[in-house]
């Protein structure tokens, strides 16, 4: 199985409007990243990060309904392929290896060129 292939496409096919927070939460460096949950009491994943700066994540769940994020019942089928693809990479290969492939996937995500002006404020 080739985890890292598979995490660039569905890093590659999250909609601008998670891959741009993603990157800005991966930029900051402010949340601890981890992986099998998207939250714990240590570290949020990847797209736990992205909802939290992106002003949606709250109690332990995207708090909109619909595209892009999903439901708290039930996330978008983006969110549940990135995630599930970087908990795997994160377990074959490691979990600081799993956020570089999603970070160099990003710089080059096709929807997303620059920092969000909603972002930089």
């Amino acid at each position: 199985m080739n985890s890292e292939r598979h995490l660039i496409a569905a890093v590659r096919a999250l909609p601008a409007d998670i891959a741009a927070p993603l990157r800005v939460a991966l930029e900051q460096g402010e949340f601890r990243i981890g992986a099998f949950s998207y939250e714990t009491e240590l570290a949020v994943c990847p797209i736990a990060a992205a909802a939290k700066v992106a002003g949606v994540w709250h109690g332990g769940c995207p708090q909109l309904s619909g595209p892009p994020w999903g439901t708290e019942d039930c996330p978008s089928p983006e969110v549940e392929e990135f995630a599930a693809w970087f908990d795997i990479c994160a377990e074959e290969r490691s979990l600081e290896q799993a956020i570089a492939i999603v970070w160099a996937a990003l710089r080059r995500h096709p929807r997303i060129r620059a920092v969000p002006e909603w972002a930089a404020a």
